[in-house]
């Protein structure tokens, strides 16, 4: 009984999102970003450069300081 109640709805709320897609094909990776990354490609890669070797080099530093606490001065 319930199946029936519901089935049209299941199916009208199916078929408004096949047509509000409009049929162009999947979207891009470019498509799903929140900003162009093709504008400007320099500045994008100076970014994510200054991102990612930040959080690659935290763990050197991390052992350096450790290491200087350790042990004083003397690493230098």
């Amino acid at each position: 009984m319930l199946t029936r109640r519901f089935a049209p709805i299941v199916r009208r709320g199916f078929s408004t999102t096949i047509r509000r897609n409009g049929g162009h094909g999947k979207p891009t990776a470019q498509d799903m970003l929140p900003f162009d990354p093709f504008q400007n490609r320099y500045k994008l890669l100076i970014k994510m450069s200054i991102y990612i070797g930040t959080a690659f080099s935290l763990p050197f530093f991390a052992v350096y300081f450790q290491l200087r606490k350790k042990y004083g001065e003397e690493t230098q």
